[in-house]
């Protein structure tokens, strides 16, 4: 994106609604700087050589049990069986014989299946956090 803003960080916002990617700025293209009610608008400039845009997001904490884990919908199951697999590998060292053996094979079988929805829904496009995305330019109409 060529264009005349030093301060992007300052000037420029972006938002995702969707799969559609919204830029705006407080910066037009003839170098005035807008102080309006209407401050934040489309970004005029012309993108010649594409566009990169940074972000970074960490799930917020679950405290409590009514919390939903701040993660894509599809991968709560999946989370599910991890927490799963990890208490019946924990329960797997410490407990003898029989019983061991088979939160050993419960730990195993909760690990397929956590394993398989990574893999399935993985390559899904996601609505909260991660992943890449293909994503359009926001209609402002």
């Amino acid at each position: 994106m060529a264009s005349n803003i030093s301060l992007p960080e300052d000037r420029v916002a972006w938002f995702v609604k969707g799969n559609a990617l919204g830029i705006v700025s407080t910066y037009s293209s003839s170098g005035t700087t807008r102080t309006d009610r209407k401050r934040w608008q489309a970004v005029d400039h012309a993108v010649s050589d594409g566009l990169l845009v940074h972000y970074w997001s960490d799930p917020k904490k679950v405290i409590t049990i009514s919390e939903v884990p701040d993660i894509d919908n599809v991968f709560h199951l999946a989370l599910v069986d991890y927490i799963k697999m990890c208490l019946y590998m924990d329960r797997a060292g410490t407990t003898d014989g029989e019983s061991s053996a088979v939160a050993l094979q419960l730990s195993q079988m909760h690990r397929a299946k956590f394993d398989q929805a990574v893999r399935h829904f993985g390559s899904m496009r996601r609505e909260k956090t991660g992943g890449v995305r293909a994503i359009l330019p926001y209609n402002f109409q």
